[in-house]
């Protein structure tokens, strides 16, 4: 039985052949896993709004162009979560931590290396195919 839903959405920041990780800083739950940054849409907002908040409070960034690329859904704890991965592949600013987190941009195949969220981790060879065709 599902008690109640979260959307969530991540922003995959494309750059070249490489995308931007965020590893979750000690303060955060399932601290050390690497992931794309994004967070919880909060009532009111559409998705784009929710993707712009988060990826401007986390990273000090705005996007100038992005795409929904994949859904996922998953159940925690007895929680739909519906996981919202948006490309973004222009932005303004510098990507910097504002959250204690470690960035690096890395290709797909160096992904294999480092410990992504489950959830992310499972569209990992998906993203290595639609940066290829890009």
């Amino acid at each position: 039985m599902t008690v109640g839903s979260i959307d969530v959405v991540a922003g995959i920041i494309v750059r070249d052949d490489r995308f931007l990780a965020a590893r979750r800083s000690l303060s955060m739950s399932e601290s050390g896993f690497w992931e794309f940054p994004g967070g919880k849409v909060e009532a009111e907002e559409t998705l784009g709004q929710a993707l712009a908040r988060e990826l401007e409070e986390e990273l000090s960034i705005a996007i100038d162009a992005f795409s929904l690329w994949k859904v996922k859904e998953k159940k925690v704890k007895g929680r739909a979560i519906r996981l919202f991965f948006h490309l973004v592949t222009e932005f303004s600013g510098a990507p910097t931590p504002r959250e204690g987190q470690e960035l690096a941009w890395i290709t797909c195949e160096e992904a294999r290396g480092y410990s992504f969220l489950p959830a992310d981790e499972e569209i990992l060879s998906e993203l290595s195919a639609c940066l290829q065709t890009r």
